[in-house]
């Protein structure tokens, strides 16, 4: 297995369909970034992130435009990025939307971190990334603004916007299109949401399909081949069979396709353990659960299989330092 980033062409192919729109030749630009526009021809294909990256970079200079990423992100027509554009607009609320979409952030960018962190006053929603690509960061977190905007049918602004990498040039457009002050040159890219904005409802959520498409992008992050995908491919495989059992070794290890031996080795190599990955899937399912009002805590203290409420409830104060009730509350 390679160790290389890679990311989905859907990275790339807005790039090429931006510059043709502005008379700019895309097929040189394409050969900067040792790119051929054969590669762009599947959604299934990959591409090396260095090379997707330099692309972002040498299409500004083309179209002579300091802030192409957010200009594309802008403009760009709604259905691009394929399901993942449906599955944030079919859950029920922008917080729920935004989850769904860090659990599927390896198809986009395998060696890339997504998080929503929910707090008391507001909410936390950190990437990071190895390699920083000034355009496409910008790209990417207005691309997510800007569609968890029409999802809510809402303008709803962030408290701050901050990015990785350092701004030489003017930060004019990327204020006015988060309409919040924007920071530079940080270790991690975050927006900083109001807790208020988690519960925006998404006027045409639709649950049996967000079902559906969640069950096709599972399948689709299982047999992603890159090592970076790893533990996306675990912690999913976690994820499908808590529905019914407790994971262990073993049964992770039948549903990724790998002797267990093998894949406690590779968890090693990724400085993890497979009991560590069980609890933080727990504990994400249990973030989830607790901002559905219909869900008790005794219900989701069985979903989670723990031997009764109490263990969950010493669970829950080991990973958030709140009770249960006390976390619900932030919501209702």
């Amino acid at each position: 297995m390679s160790s290389d980033p890679s990311t989905t062409v859907l990275v790339a192919r807005p790039v090429v369909a931006a510059l043709k729109e502005r008379g700019v030749d895309a097929a040189g630009v394409l050969r900067s970034a040792e790119i051929s526009s054969e590669a762009l021809s599947s959604v299934e294909n990959r591409l090396p992130v260095a090379s997707v990256l330099r692309l972002w970079e040498a299409a500004a200079e083309a179209a002579r435009d300091p802030s192409f990423g957010v200009h594309v992100a802008e403009a760009l027509p709604r259905g691009t990025y394929d399901v993942f554009e449906l599955i944030l607009s079919a859950a029920e609320t922008v917080g729920a939307g935004l989850s769904q979409l860090t659990r599927y952030i390896p198809l986009i960018h395998d060696h890339s971190t997504l998080k929503l962190d929910v707090e008391p006053a507001h909410a936390r929603l950190v990437r990071r990334v190895p390699t920083i690509g000034p355009q496409y960061d910008e790209f990417s977190m207005t691309l997510l603004l800007v569609r968890s905007r029409q999802a809510s049918a809402t303008e709803w602004t962030p408290e701050r916007a901050t990015f990785q990498h350092e701004r030489t040039h003017d930060v004019g457009e990327l204020a006015r299109a988060f309409g919040c002050p924007v920071v530079f040159g940080a270790t991690e890219t975050e927006l900083l949401i109001p807790r208020s904005v988690l519960q925006l409802p998404h006027p045409r959520a639709d649950a049996p399909l967000l079902g559906v498409l969640s069950r096709h992008v599972d399948a689709r992050l299982a047999s992603l081949p890159q090592r970076g995908a790893l533990l996306a491919r675990v912690s999913s495989a976690i994820a499908r069979r808590i529905a019914t059992e407790l994971p262990t070794l073993a049964t992770t290890a039948s549903a990724v396709r790998m002797p267990e031996r093998t894949l406690q080795r590779r968890l090693a190599e990724e400085g993890v353990t497979h009991s560590a990955l069980v609890d933080e899937v727990r504990r994400n399912l249990a973030l989830e659960y607790l901002a559905d009002a219909d869900v008790s805590v005794t219900e989701i203290a069985y979903r989670l299989h723990f031997a009764d409420p109490a263990a969950f409830y010493r669970a829950f104060k080991r990973w958030t330092g709140d009770s249960p009730a006390g976390y619900r509350r932030r919501f209702f």
